[in-house]
């Protein structure tokens, strides 16, 4: 910008002087023939901004001539004027106008032009200004004035733009320059009783003004001030776009700009403008007076104020939903966590915050509080030399009324003097790696996790550094029992009795031990039934928080001790109120490695089964009776295809948990028992498959994600389910397989998938736009987490918040680089395509 802004000035000059050398050489009397004259003569030209301009000759190369000695005459009105140059060849006129005498001259010679003769019948003598002078090129420039002369003259008034030229009487064109009210005189004069006619040539541009002429015309009669040149200010539009709002009734917003020029904004995606202009230079500051009624979310402006020097078309009114929110954390990869106790007094912001990790164990507890547990990643700081990514068994608890992340769960060391107890927690287990189950459940990833209405934590097997040596998979089960946040009591002003540790207190209570499996009876709850050690399972808990729903993941079936390790494909569940499980078929599953049966798509069947497979999406609706859906994974498809993309097959009850990416989805309803096959695989329920994504935000009957695992996902108030992110195939094959950051809707009553966000493609870096400093916390419709997999999640927020939550994983930050990430984020779903 700064290099276009010096070129323009160069480039005027250029003209100027381009412009001054023609004037020289195209002057009255300029002989065609002396080419050399007239390429070498030159002429420098006089400006006005508010004084007018004129011509005159100036320096240049003196060249042997011969020259020309010319001018004009004005005010004549007799007859028998008669001039001459250097006493001689005399020159009668009668008329008014350029005149040049005979001879010529040598260059470098010099000229006196007078007057011989005055003209009778002539009020007043003539007189000659420009009279002598030294010819080196062709004289033009004097001037016989008889009788009285009169200048005209005047204001630009508003002028802010560049370019303006203004005439008199068809000619003696004048530039005129700079800003607001600037005088103007035109070089040449007019004899007493001449008519003027001020005219504009060319308008001004950058910005562009309209200009017109007042007082105009007349004769000059005494010299002219009068003439009044009315530039208007330039008005600029203000608008822009409202996003994120769901259609229905209220679905209004009342916007304003500068406290008032009031507009009605109705409808997602609606383009705006306000009908009152703001001129140029002149502020704008756009403001919400009602918010819709459509919705309980309310609207937040991005860009609303600024200052108009052009038309104004990105301010946006969020209206949040289709937004994610960096809620907090860094948005950076391969950060190590921070444990910095007492952490700042709010408002200053936590900076405390668990270290980057994929495949955590999350709850929601009564209060709507956010726990984390472990898995696979990067330590609290604070360990030299600290410890290569490993499996966690550190506990966070995320409050907004903590002001961020509270370590938990940690042992406290606790002192009394002189009355005074003192709490410090231990931060030894946080800054480790592969620590052993005991005081907690040990360093774990891949585990199943859930929550009962007492608050309690519960947590089911997973990969662990305290499992057995071969494999570290573990079916154990521990409970967490919360206490509450220690802080220092009583708080100021008084002196306190208690210093606290800054930690969230609890319990760690190991339930079950690890075993083999026992399926029991398939449909009959019993104590003694246990699912077999696995890490991967996908897992749900019912809308009720009644049952905990699991299907497979990667363990160990029930043939033999301690059994085979495969893909399973096993759907257990447990209830949380009598802390027994349920082995809900199918019939073979007791056995891994199984190929699926996908029967004829959309038809259930008592036949129909999902092969074994590890780290799928499970949801449970509320329909009556409940549906259990099962999305992709890596597994076993109806060949039995392995990574990456052979049809070879695998045998059912291969030893090799092997298996390929799935895109199928299936659902099992509750009171059949059966598995409906409902989209994806393919024609015949086959592996790797791409996805179809069609247009955003538009359901469509071909639609539908690529193969994958490791996602998140939530089922809606609607019974709608979710799927984001993930490990596999975007649209195209061309990049193979990498980090996925879509967002898709599956919905129930049209069986179609509507891509929402994020992109198609793999491999995608993530987009915090800073329009609004600091950017956490703002829902933006441009936030764009970078493509993931293996990141924690809760269920959705209750109404009215609805709010669905995600922490971290393996994929790309904001910056480009891949590694494990730490970010905490929400998004707010539409709850239907509007």
């Amino acid at each position: 910008m700064l290099v276009k802004h010096l070129i323009k000035p160069l480039f005027f000059i250029a003209l100027i002087m381009a412009s001054a050398v023609l004037v020289g050489c195209g002057g009255k009397g300029c002989n065609p023939s002396l080419s050399s004259v007239c390429a070498n003569a030159s002429s420098s030209s006089g400006s006005g901004s508010g004084s007018g301009s004129g011509t005159g000759a100036g320096p240049g190369a003196v060249s042997s001539g011969p020259f020309t000695i010319g001018g004009s005459v004005i005010g004549l009105t007799g007859t028998g004027l008669v001039l001459e140059d250097n006493g001689g060849d005399d020159l009668t006129t009668s008329q008014n106008g350029a005149f040049t005498f005979k001879v010529p001259i040598t260059g470098g010679g010099n000229y006196t032009v007078t007057v011989k003769t005055q003209p009778a019948n002539q009020a007043l003598p003539c007189s000659v200004t420009n009279a002598t002078g030294t010819a080196k090129a062709n004289v033009t420039n004097v001037q016989v004035t008889c009788g009285n002369t009169f200048t005209v003259a005047g204001t630009v008034s508003g002028l802010q733009g560049s370019g303006l030229v203004l005439q008199d009487n068809g000619g003696d064109n004048l530039s005129v320059g700079g800003t607001g009210n600037v005088n103007f005189t035109f070089a040449t004069p007019l004899a007493g009783g001449a008519s003027y006619a001020v005219t504009i040539l060319t308008q001004p541009s950058n910005p562009g003004q309209t200009c017109s002429v007042s007082n105009g015309t007349g004769m000059a009669t005494g010299n002219i001030t009068t003439v009044q040149v009315t530039c208007p200010q330039t008005g600029f539009t203000i608008g822009g776009d409202l996003v994120g709002l769901v259609n229905g009734a209220g679905d209004t917003v009342e916007l304003m700009n500068n406290g008032g020029d009031n507009i009605l904004v109705t409808g997602n995606n609606t383009s705006f403008i306000f009908p009152t202009l703001v001129t140029s230079g002149g502020a704008y500051l756009v403001s919400i007076f009602a918010q819709p009624t459509s919705q309980p979310q309310s609207c937040v402006i991005i860009g609303y104020q600024g200052v108009a020097t052009f038309n104004i078309s990105n301010v946006i009114i969020d209206c949040q939903h289709n937004d994610w929110i960096w809620i907090d954390a860094p948005n950076t990869a391969n950060n190590f966590g921070t444990a910095s106790l007492p952490p700042p007094t709010p408002p200053s912001k936590d900076t405390n915050f668990p270290g980057g990790r994929q495949f955590a164990a999350t709850w929601t507890d009564s209060s709507g509080n956010k726990w984390l547990y472990g898995g696979w990643g990067l330590e609290v700081s604070g360990k030299t030399p600290p410890d290569l990514p490993g499996l966690l068994d550190d506990l966070w608890l995320y409050s907004s009324s903590s002001n961020g992340w509270i370590p938990a769960g940690l042992p406290i060391n606790s002192t009394t003097v002189s009355g005074v107890t003192t709490n410090k927690a231990d931060l030894t287990i946080d800054q480790n790696t592969g620590e052993p189950s005991g005081f907690n459940p040990g360093g774990r990833w891949g585990s199943i996790s859930w929550s009962d209405v007492s608050g309690n934590l519960w947590l089911f097997g997973g990969q662990c550094s305290c499992g057995p040596v071969s494999t570290g998979l573990m079916n154990d089960l521990w409970k967490f029992t919360p206490g509450s946040y220690d802080v220092t009591t009583p708080g100021p002003p008084a002196t306190p009795t208690h210093i606290g540790s800054y930690t969230e207190t609890g319990t760690w209570t190991s339930v079950t031990p690890a075993g083999n499996a026992n399926y029991g009876t398939q449909g009959v709850p019993a104590a003694s039934n246990l699912p077999g050690r696995r890490w991967g399972a996908a897992f749900a808990t019912d809308p009720a928080g009644t049952n905990v729903w699991v299907f497979g993941g990667q363990g160990l079936d029930s043939a033999g001790s301690p059994g085979n390790l495969g893909l399973l494909n096993d759907l257990w569940k447990y209830n949380i109120g009598t802390g027994q499980w349920t082995w809900m078929g199918p019939t073979n599953s007791n056995v891994g490695q199984n190929n699926g049966v996908y029967g004829t798509q959309g038809t259930a069947a008592a036949t129909n089964v999902p092969g074994g497979r590890q780290q799928a999406m499970l949801w449970v609706d509320n329909s009556v009776p409940q549906n259990v859906w099962l999305f992709g994974g890596l597994g076993l498809d109806s060949a039995g295809t392995r990574n990456p993309g052979s049809l070879n097959g695998l045998g059912n009850g291969t030893a090799t948990p092997d298996g390929a990416l799935l895109n199928d989805l299936w659902k099992y309803n509750t009171g059949t028992g059966q598995w409906t096959w409902v989209s994806g695989g393919g024609a015949t329920g086959l592996a790797d498959q791409t996805g179809v994504y069609g247009t955003q935000q538009v359901p469509a009957a071909g639609n539908f994600p690529g193969s994958r695992w490791g996602s998140v996902g939530f089922t809606d108030p609607l019974n709608n389910i979710w799927l984001i992110s993930g490990w596999g195939y975007g649209s195209t094959t061309v990049k193979s397989t990498g980090y996925l950051n879509d967002v898709w809707q599956y919905i129930q009553s049209t069986g179609q998938w509507i891509w929402w966000k994020g992109s198609s493609d793999v491999n995608q870096a993530g987009s915090f736009p800073t329009d609004i400093p600091p950017s956490w916390g703002v829902p933006y419709v441009k936030n764009t987490p970078g493509g993931r997999f293996g990141a924690a999640s809760w269920k959705q927020d209750p109404f009215p918040s609805l709010y669905f939550w995600i922490f971290g994983g393996e994929g790309f930050d904001a910056g480009g680089t891949s590694g494990r990430l730490s970010d905490l984020l929400t998004y707010l779903p539409f709850p239907q395509p509007q």
